[in-house]
């Protein structure tokens, strides 16, 4: 069984910076902030956290540890793939497992964007079927969390005023 689920969210900073948390290192280490209780950490196996950068991904004590990369990358308006490659969901029964995010600027609004997420997955059993949902709600407070963080971050006084 294959599919696709995706779920998106308005946020109201720039796809651009928003893309700067969602589209980087940033995106794991505010999971780790957010959701103590879920990871625990993170380490760069390789690369710069942008195209082809591997990472580890913690969970807290007791859970599993998932190894995943990125596939692709670009900023606004563009998407980076994820895959999980072995750990994880894979030992879930999921046989494949890619997550894209993309920040995509509203139209006529400079400072707004969409944020969505989408999970491609292929599995085993029908049986596993459940944990696309738990996956993609996951995802979804993964998404809130980074709105929450480029939300407060966000200067977008970018006037300057002189006398």
């Amino acid at each position: 069984m294959e599919g696709v689920v995706s779920r998106e969210i308005e946020v109201k900073v720039s796809a651009s910076e928003t893309w700067k948390a969602y589209g980087s290192l940033l995106l794991a280490q505010i999971g780790v902030d957010a959701f103590p209780d879920k990871y625990s950490g993170f380490k760069v196996l390789q690369g710069d956290g942008y195209a082809g950068t591997i990472i580890q991904v913690f969970f807290a004590p007791g859970a599993a540890v998932v190894q995943g990369g990125v596939l692709g990358g670009g900023r606004c308006e563009a998407s980076e793939g994820r895959e999980v490659y072995r750990g994880g969901v894979l030992e879930q029964g999921f046989k494949s497992y890619v997550v894209t995010l993309e920040a995509i600027e509203k139209e006529g609004k400079k400072n707004e964007c969409i944020m969505k997420g989408s999970i491609e997955y292929a599995l085993y059993d029908e049986a596993a079927l459940p944990l696309v949902t738990s996956s993609i709600e996951g995802l979804l407070a993964l998404m809130h969390a980074v709105a929450d963080y480029v939300t407060n971050n966000y200067d977008d006084d970018t006037t300057t005023t002189t006398n």
